[in-house]
């Protein structure tokens, strides 16, 4: 079941995992600034007050080698006719079952 989330919610998730991931790879908070080279009071900004723009996000992310959880944010699904979604949807139904006929 989907999850639906305020932007809030989000925020609050995405600071937790980022925060988790740091500790988990035995970083201060000032170590992982100048691994990303941003500024610690970015960072701190966007711990506390959950502020921060895109760029420094990405590279606070990529320094704590979190590439997959940016691959949603690039995913992109192109949108299909009608006619293309049938077209698959018969090319993965099975084949029918065939019976074998008694040769007697």
């Amino acid at each position: 079941m989907i999850e639906l989330k305020t932007p809030s919610e989000i925020i609050d998730s995405l600071v937790e995992n980022i925060e988790k991931t740091r500790k988990q790879m035995k970083l201060r908070q000032v170590d992982l600034c100048e691994i990303a080279n941003v500024p610690l009071a970015t960072y701190q900004s966007f711990i506390y007050k959950k502020n921060i723009n895109l760029v420094s996000l990405i590279k606070i992310m990529y320094s704590l080698k979190m590439w997959d959880n940016l691959e949603g944010l690039i995913a992109f699904e192109e949108i299909k006719t009608i006619e293309d979604i049938r077209l698959a949807k018969k090319q993965q139904q099975l084949p029918k079952r065939i019976r074998k006929s008694s040769e007697k």
